[in-house]
């Protein structure tokens, strides 16, 4: 595996890689990987000839009162991960290579991308400003990096559609594959973050996910929608949970439904803290319950 810290290093990689006719396979990532983030990085090596996967702590994305500087940087584990992954470039950009103005938030930053309609929703509405962070620098690595074909993780599914509609309405040459979420064996959704959770913590937190669960059971029983949403509310908080949202949406749009049966696929999205980190998670409501 090949070590790249600035953009002329990597370009000299994906040239060369274009001139041979290779696929190139992108995973973006901030580090502190994971099995779901390595799951992606397979995906990528049986699809694709030439592998790249960015470590990069994007700090348009964090408000200025979140976890940027206590985000956990693992760099030399991180790097014995992807090689073992089969992972042919890895680029370790400083922030000074991708920012050169040192711009820290996205008002500093002289271009902004926004994906308004998904953006505004969800996680949206408690981190003004993080998706318009994250597009934008993923834009920007999209142009560093020239994929044929970029990997991301259903766990966080607003990203995911935003990157979608991104590279749909800007027709970006590129291919966007969804990599189902990976769980850990009692059910918690992998996360970088889960971690900073303590004991107690992470003994309550895969309830997240079984709540979800039994609120999918209930509606597919037939119950109504929103009288067991409330429900799943109110039991998460007596768990201990801050709940921000547990709400159904429509997949594709991300608008928020108060029934299904329609033909537009619905899913069940949830975000809330629990001992100071925020957790989410999302299952299928209708249609299969792969997730």
């Amino acid at each position: 595996m090949k070590v790249v810290t600035t953009a002329g290093e990597l370009a000299a990689e994906w040239e060369a890689a274009r001139r041979a006719g290779a696929v190139i396979g992108y995973v973006p990532t901030m580090g502190a990987l994971h099995e779901g983030h390595l799951s992606l990085v397979g995906l990528a090596r049986e699809e694709c000839d030439l592998v790249v996967c960015s470590i990069f702590v994007n700090p348009l994305q964090f408000g200025l009162d979140e976890d940027f500087e206590s985000y956990p940087r693992p760099v030399e584990r991180d790097l014995e991960l992807l090689r073992d992954r089969g992972t042919d470039v890895a680029f370790l950009p400083s922030w000074t290579e991708i920012f050169p103005g040192r711009e820290r938030v996205l008002d500093d930053f002289g271009t902004h991308v926004s994906v308004p309609r998904l953006s505004h929703q969800l996680c949206g509405r408690s981190r003004e400003g993080h998706f318009d962070g994250m597009v934008t620098e993923s834009l920007l690595f999209l142009n560093l990096v020239r994929p044929d074909r970029t990997y991301w993780g259903e766990k966080d599914f607003q990203q995911l559609r935003i990157i979608e509609t991104l590279v749909r309405d800007m027709r970006l040459p590129v291919t966007v594959v969804r990599g189902a979420t990976r769980r850990e064996p009692d059910g918690l959704a992998m996360s970088s973050r889960n971690k900073n959770l303590d004991p107690e913590a992470r003994a309550t937190a895969p309830r997240l996910r079984g709540v979800l669960e039994d609120t999918r059971a209930r509606v597919r029983s037939g119950e109504p929608l929103p009288a067991v949403l409330a429900a799943g509310r109110e039991l998460l908080a007596s768990l201990g949970f801050a709940v921000e949202y547990l709400v159904a949406c429509e997949e594709e749009a991300l608008t928020e439904v108060g029934s299904v049966g329609g033909p537009v696929p619905v899913r069940l999205f949830a975000a809330a803290r629990l001992g100071g980190v925020r957790l989410l998670d999302n299952i299928p409501l209708t249609g299969a319950d792969h997730g």
